[in-house]
């Protein structure tokens, strides 16, 4: 009997991370949310044709700055895998995890100066057209999403230097990383978008 309950027991079914399923399927339907608003941008693009220029191409549009900025997005991507990397060696993460809170808060810092400058300008969701309301929908949703990593990242930061992480325990952290790699890569499709086409089709 004992032997019949010891061979169940070695086959018994792997234990679900609960925590990380929770997180992969709420970002699953963050990428139909985006999805959705992508596509209503590029339907809104092709159907508008020609009369769809940005607004802000004809302004003070820091494109420099916004390039920048993304680079910054996709570093902390880099620093966060660094800090996935060292948890599951023992190694101390919280230099890598303190890098990224701060790469994303600048992130969100650059985005809002450049939110105000378009304010000054009086380009804003409601007076630019239709491109310049979706460019606020847009960037403003996937804003709210930094903010919402950044006071992740700052979770496990804490978390860190408390010494609640171990290489078989550290939940958090991997529920903070997946939501901030998601956050990065829709970025990525927003800046290109956005940004690099309508700059390269219209700067002329």
């Amino acid at each position: 009997m004992s032997t019949a309950a010891g061979t169940m027991s070695s086959h018994a079914a792997p234990k679900v991370d609960l925590a990380k399923f929770g997180m992969i399927t709420f970002l699953a339907s963050e990428v139909m949310l985006f999805a959705g608003l992508i596509g209503a941008y590029l339907i809104s693009w092709i159907s508008a044709g020609a009369h769809y220029k940005p607004g802000w191409i004809e302004h003070s549009w820091p494109v420099g700055l916004t390039t920048f900025n993304t680079v910054l997005l996709v570093s902390s991507s880099f620093t966060l895998l660094l800090a996935e990397k060292n948890v599951l060696v023992n190694k101390p993460i919280w230099p890598w995890l303190l890098l990224t809170t701060a790469l994303g808060a600048i992130f969100v810092g650059i985005q809002a100066h450049e939110w105000i400058d378009l304010k000054h300008e009086n380009l804003w969701w409601n007076t630019g057209g239709t491109y310049t309301s979706n460019f606020f929908v847009l960037t403003g949703f996937h804003g709210l999403h930094v903010c919402i990593g950044v006071l992740l990242l700052l979770s496990s930061l804490i978390g860190a230097v408390l010494g609640s992480f171990t290489p078989h325990r550290h939940t958090l952290l991997t529920c903070a990383s997946l939501y901030w790699h998601f956050v990065d890569v829709v970025w990525i499709v927003v800046f290109s978008i956005m940004y690099i086409v309508p700059w390269f089709i219209y700067r002329h």
